[in-house]
């Protein structure tokens, strides 16, 4: 078992941490729409807020659309979505 952890840890630190940030940043504000304002399809706000933190970093830095950001923190969202669903289909 102890193999299994280290290996699921070593995985997830090889990920980049500006990509572990994105994922943790979509996993909030998703959890955030569908807690605190009870939406079912709490993905949709996080699509607008991934893109407009792209569209911001061109304006400010200069940098191109980074679509690994932006798909990072989409894969951080479908978490709480998936729960949600399960919630409303379940109950």
């Amino acid at each position: 078992m102890r193999k299994i952890w280290d290996k699921i840890v070593a995985w997830v630190l090889s990920i980049p941490s500006d990509k572990r940030l994105h994922f943790v940043c979509g996993l909030i504000i998703a959890a955030f729409f569908a807690i605190a304002l009870g939406m079912k399809f709490c993905f949709w706000p996080v699509i607008f807020f991934a893109a407009g933190k792209e569209v911001f970093d061109i304006f400010s830095s200069g940098q191109k659309f980074d679509w690994k950001d932006f798909a990072a923190t989409l894969l951080g969202a479908l978490v709480p979505q998936v729960f949600v669903l399960l919630h409303l289909w379940w109950f």
